[in-house]
Formats: C-alpha cells, sequence, structure tokens
C-alpha cells in the first residue's frame, strides 16, 4: 500500500463532512465520498501515462517538495481555466456533451462509490485500467459503445503515431539514449527544460480529458469557493501520489525501454500529449487515455524492436521478454480491466433500482 493511503482513509470522512458545510450546498455525503476516492484512484491509475516518466526520470535528480509544486500549479491552472471557460463546469464540458450526457443521478447513494474503489484495488494489481470506462460507464451503461468506439480510436491512433515516429528517425534517439547510459555519459542540460515543459503539456491535456471521471460525482455546475476546495483536494492527492513514487502500475511503464531516461521520457510525454490533443480537437466526448498511452508505447516498442534486428544491435530493454509478451501482457490487464468495468457498470444497475436511484 502507498504511503498515505492510510491517512487519506482515516482523514475521509471529515473532509467530505467540511466540504458539505462549505459551499457544497446540492450534495450530499456519498458524493463527497465519491468524489475524494476519484480524486485519488484515478490519478493513482493514471499516473503511469502522465506522470509515470517524470517521476521515474526525476527521481534522483529533482527535490520530491519542487515536483509537487511544479505539478499542483499546472493542475490549479487548468482547473481554474476550464471553470471559467466552461461557465462553472469543472470537468471542461466533457459530462455534457449533447445527446451523450452523464446525468447526476437524482437519487446518489453508497452504490455509486464501488467504482472508484475498484479502480484502487486494480491498480494495487498494476492493471492499466481504463478509470473512463469503470467510473463513467457506471452512471451511463448506454454511452458504453461511444465510449468504446471512442478509445478504440485513440488506440490506433496512438499506435500508428509511435510506430511511425520511432520507426522512422526516432530509434536513433533510443539507440543513442542506450549507449550513453552504457558508457554512463551525461547529457545536454537543455533536456531538463525539454522534459519539464513536455511533462506541463502534457498533464493539462490528460487533465482536460480526465477530469470528467472525477468531477461526475459532483452537481456540473460549481461555484467559486466549492471549486477551489475541490482543486486543493486533487492537489493533495497528488502530493501523495508524488511522495510515493507512483505506485505499482510503474512496473508497466519500467519493463519498456528506456522509459527511466529523461530524453526519452521527455519525447514519450511531447507525443502522447500530442494524441491527447488531436482527440480533444476532434471530439468533447471522453475516452480511455491509458488506451492511448498502451497504444503510443506498443507501437513505439514494436518500431524499436525492429530495427534492433535490423541492424542486429541491441539496444531494447532484454530483461523483460520478447516484444509478444510485453505487449500481450499490457493489453491482458488492460482487458481485465474493461472486463470488471463493464461488469460492474451493468450490475451496478439493480443495485440502483433497490437504493431508489
Amino acid at each position: 500500500m502507498p504511503p498515505g493511503i492510510g491517512l487519506l482513509r482515516r482523514d475521509l470522512l471529515e473532509t467530505a463532512y467540511a466540504m458539505a458545510c462549505i459551499g457544497f450546498v446540492d450534495v450530499n455525503i456519498w458524493m463527497i465520498v465519491g468524489f475524494l476516492l476519484a480524486a485519488y484512484s484515478v490519478v493513482a491509475n493514471d499516473s503511469l501515462q502522465t506522470l509515470g516518466t517524470y517521476i521515474s526520470s526525476n527521481r534522483r535528480r529533482t527535490p520530491k517538495v519542487v515536483q509537487m509544486i511544479f505539478i499542483c500549479s499546472v493542475t490549479i491552472v487548468v482547473l481554474m481555466l476550464g471553470w471559467f471557460l466552461k461557465d462553472g463546469d469543472p470537468a471542461w464540458g466533457r459530462l455534457s456533451v449533447p445527446g451523450k450526457e452523464f446525468p447526476l443521478p437524482e437519487s446518489f447513494s453508497w452504490v455509486y462509490v464501488l467504482p472508484p474503489i475498484a479502480v484502487l484495488a486494480l491498480t494495487q494489481w498494476g492493471a492499466p485500467v481504463s478509470t473512463s470506462f469503470l467510473v463513467l460507464s457506471s452512471f451511463q451503461p448506454s454511452n458504453i459503445g461511444t465510449l468504446l468506439t471512442s478509445s478504440l480510436a485513440g488506440y490506433v491512433l496512438a499506435f500508428f503515431v509511435g510506430l511511425t515516429a520511432y520507426g522512422l528517425g526516432l530509434w536513433l534517439l533510443e539507440r543513442s539514449v542506450f549507449r550513453r547510459a552504457q558508457e554512463a555519459r551525461d547529457f545536454n542540460r537543455i533536456w531538463y527544460v525539454l522534459q519539464w515543459c513536455s511533462t506541463g503539456f502534457l498533464w493539462s491535456m490528460w487533465l482536460v480529458q480526465d477530469l470528467a471521471n472525477i468531477f461526475v460525482f459532483l452537481p456540473r455546475r460549481l461555484e467559486l469557493v466549492p471549486m477551489a476546495i475541490c482543486t486543493l483536494v486533487l492537489c493533495v492527492g497528488l502530493c501523495v501520489l508524488v511522495a510515493s513514487g507512483g505506485g505499482p502500475i510503474q512496473a508497466v511503464l519500467r519493463s519498456k525501454t528506456n522509459t527511466a531516461d529523461l530524453r526519452s521520457a521527455t519525447v514519450i510525454d511531447f507525443f502522447f500529449g500530442l494524441c491527447l490533443l488531436y482527440k480533444a480537437f476532434l471530439s468533447t466526448f471522453p475516452l480511455s487515455t491509458t488506451w492511448v498511452f498502451l497504444g503510443l508505447i506498443g507501437g513505439r516498442e514494436i518500431a524499436l524492436r525492429i530495427k534492433e534486428k535490423e541492424f542486429e544491435e541491441t539496444f531494447t530493454n532484454q530483461d523483460s521478454g520478447g516484444i509478444a509478451r510485453i505487449i500481450g501482457s499490457d493489453l491482458w490487464k488492460a482487458f481485465v480491466g474493461v472486463v470488471v468495468s463493464l461488469v460492474i457498470a451493468v450490475g451496478i444497475q439493480p443495485l440502483v433500482q433497490i437504493m431508489g436511484g
């Protein structure tokens, strides 16, 4: 169990009560508990795709306090900007797409707290579960088909971006990174600046896409004070995440080539951010950013393995096995996450009816 989860659980009800007393007029205790659990579980799971490379490459280079300040600053800017531009909507409008809305249940009970708990459990297993499927589909099962289509399109797009970019030229960078690591040679300091820029860009794009998975528990419009409190809660969760080093889901990332290297991490973050930006322009409907990430690193790893065989020179991570094992393991865990998501989404509805939801 990552450090800080015990404290989070111990203070959960006290924090929920305090939030309920400060500006959350139309919110009950289960909505706030669901938001708090989602705020931690969604970010902890998605640290694989967004902050994973940043945390790995800065583990021994940057004080954790500095990392926390940087990540929280980006978070505050994106949340408050979206709240202002979308007229009080904390989720950048992704829960209110005409004809594909995710409405807040009229009667909100403990049943809706089950999805973020499932996310926490799957995160401890190290599964790159799609929080969009698991959380959003529980609120509106009729949108599962659209979620699946949108996410598959994102996976295919990112896969071919990774395959093309690394197959055409970026494999040269990865080979150089591998050689320099073997020779213990340092790199140009400009990569520090580039990596922080790419992380800020990626993290902001992820927030625009996935805030819906967190704010689905709260009203679709928030006043300034409740929005400020929610932002503070998210920042506290991010600080716990950085302090714990990313959690067990980091194992998926460490099996890939050079992902702990600052230069490789910078390029991965940049291309992932571009994919999310492109999808954000195409549609305001939510998608699984986890699938987009798996597509990108899958296409990247295949391209590197192909080039490696062409030149008969080893410059990829061989300790994690062959390409079929690496990609297959990731897709298997993602598939399990989808199955669990669908089971919960379908199974939760009878409970909702029983509870009068």
